[in-house]
């Protein structure tokens, strides 16, 4: 998860500013910190570090979210439940579309 790339990313797909994406890299990059602090730490059970990475997210998203506009906040949102879908939707389901 290379945080330039990711703000690259998101600059592409919500159109933002480069005063955006100046303030959405270090969200990014801190983000991506305390993502390998949390998986370098053994002394966690699986499901402490899974609630502590569900927390970073909330977090992240949260203060990446205070930098967009509202149209760019409602295209985020889409974004994140796509993603969410294809982890969900992993397993075909014999239907097509």
């Amino acid at each position: 998860m290379n945080p330039d790339k990711q703000a690259k990313h998101l600059a592409k797909e919500l159109g933002l500013s480069q005063d955006q994406v100046a303030q959405i890299k270090p969200i990014l990059a801190d983000r991506d910190q305390q993502i390998q602090s949390l998986r370098a730490d053994t002394t966690l059970a699986p499901q402490d570090r899974h609630q502590k990475m569900r927390a970073l997210m909330q977090d992240s998203k949260s203060k990446i979210e205070a930098v967009l506009n509202d149209s760019q906040k409602e295209q985020f949102e889409q974004m994140i439940a796509n993603r969410r879908g294809h982890h969900k939707g992993a397993q075909p389901s014999g239907q097509s579309s």
